[in-house]
């Protein structure tokens, strides 16, 4: 932070300025990590919009169950204020009822869930051309775009000398292996 303030031709950075931009790049970053988790896994969705419970498993359609019917986590519901003036939720869910919910999920959970790879940098542009409001800047979003792309299509430096390091070895080899042969015959 300070060396960019400096490149901009300013003195000092401000400790809230620097926390705001550690927040906001922490939000930006959980945004595009669940876009692309939201992609490739089922998800819970609370008040019709909010994303919670990445991974679990989708709900089966042709197995009718009562989860629907009594699904308290679907919405929120407003707060009463109390004489004291402290918020009390209107519906306390019971420990009894938030175990019985637990036990009705993992009984229509399928038995087996297929194993997924790591997410890669394909998932990441995938996710990035499918939910394009994830990055709302457009300057942003296109060289973003173009470093994911070219971290696909292109090796590394490093792959690049361990391929060079690798023809090395193989020449060698075929030079020993012609050279025992010319002593052999």
């Amino acid at each position: 932070m300070f060396v960019i303030a400096w490149d901009s031709g300013l003195d000092a950075v401000d400790d809230t300025a620097v926390h705001l931009v550690m927040t906001a790049v922490q939000m930006q970053v959980k945004h595009m990590l669940m876009a692309v988790f939201s992609r490739r896994n089922a998800y819970k969705i609370r008040d019709g919009r909010f994303q919670y419970a990445v991974g679990c498993a989708p709900p089966n359609p042709y197995l009718q169950n009562s989860k629907s019917v009594s699904n308290l986590t679907s919405y929120s519901r407003a707060t009463s204020i109390s004489g004291a003036g402290e918020h009390v939720p209107s519906i306390a869910p019971t420990v009894g009822w938030a175990e019985s919910e637990a036990a009705l999920e993992a009984a229509c959970d399928p038995v087996a869930r297929p194993h997924l790879q790591p997410a890669s940098t394909l998932d990441l542009v995938e996710s990035l051309k499918v939910q394009r409001g994830v990055i709302p800047s457009h300057t942003v979003y296109a060289k973003n775009m173009e470093r994911a792309l070219a971290a696909l299509w292109h090796p590394s430096h490093e792959e690049l000398e361990q391929e060079d390091i690798h023809l090395q070895e193989e020449a060698i080899k075929r030079r020993l292996v012609a050279e025992q042969q010319a002593v052999i015959w």
